[in-house]
């Protein structure tokens, strides 16, 4: 429900005409990210009123809460901010004793596809069960990466590089979710995130995991995802060292 909110009022700012702002780190803000954060604080303070939210523009700590709820309201505001369909709303339940979800949503408005898992129950878009895909190589598979990792220690020119020589196609969008959820989705093999926040990458942990796949930070260990860490790589499992070591041909 929570989700199908954010969507109208995703909807009714995007176009070519949305208004933009700057943020102090040089990344576009737009009515819809902001609105879209209040709401899901909120939606969660009516519900869950001892959860704690951590939103991308907005967040509300509670003293001593179990969980908390991590959202992006808008991956992908770059697109969106110009008029192209390439951004999603992604929000998942954190268990802060570990740092781990323990359920996660992705809504993609304009295709209206919605993924969503929680713990030891599957992962589904529009209710149908999906799984990650069972490639044993990198050749002729898709990869999803994001912009440059010199923020966590990584750079990933020589990391696609690497991947070009095994004839892995790289695909880049202004959303790493809009990508990252197609290895959830069984169409590609993994995706590569470069920058530190966890509301970029929360749900697609426990969504790609109930999928099947795996997913640790660029150096292969587990992180927490309700605060920063080192990145993330997503993968159907079965090719996740061989894109650590890809990953790793990049360490600075």
């Amino acid at each position: 429900k929570l989700a199908t909110e954010a969507e109208e009022i995703a909807l009714k700012y995007f176009g070519f005409e949305t208004e933009t702002t700057w943020k102090e780190d040089n990344t576009p803000l737009t009515k819809a990210d902001t609105e879209i954060n209040d709401l899901v604080i909120k939606r969660i303070n009516e519900t869950y009123p001892e959860h704690s939210i951590y939103g991308e523009e907005k967040s509300d700590s509670k003293e001593n809460s179990k969980y908390i709820w991590v959202c992006d309201p808008i991956d992908g505001t770059m697109a969106f901010s110009c008029g192209l369909p390439l951004f999603v709303f992604s929000i998942a339940l954190v268990d802060q004793s570990n740092g781990l979800p323990i359920l996660g949503l992705v809504n993609d408005p304009i295709m209206k596809y919605m993924y969503w898992a929680y713990k030891d129950s599957g992962a589904y878009r529009n209710g149908k069960k999906i799984s990650v895909s069972n490639n044993t190589t990198l050749k002729n598979t898709y990869l999803n990466t994001g912009a440059s990792g010199r923020t966590v220690g990584f750079s990933n020119l020589p990391f696609m590089k690497t991947l070009s020589e095994k004839k892995c196609a790289v695909m880049r969008y202004p959303s790493f979710i809009y990508g990252g959820i197609q290895v959830a989705n069984g169409k590609y093999v993994g995706a590569v995130f470069y920058a530190k926040a966890g509301h970029d990458v929360a749900a697609l942990k426990i969504i790609t995991e109930e999928a099947g796949g795996k997913v640790t930070d660029l150096n292969g260990n587990e992180r927490r995802y309700d605060q920063d860490g080192i990145g993330c790589v997503v993968s159907n499992g079965k090719l996740h060292n061989e894109i650590l070591e890809c990953v790793r041909a990049g360490k600075l």
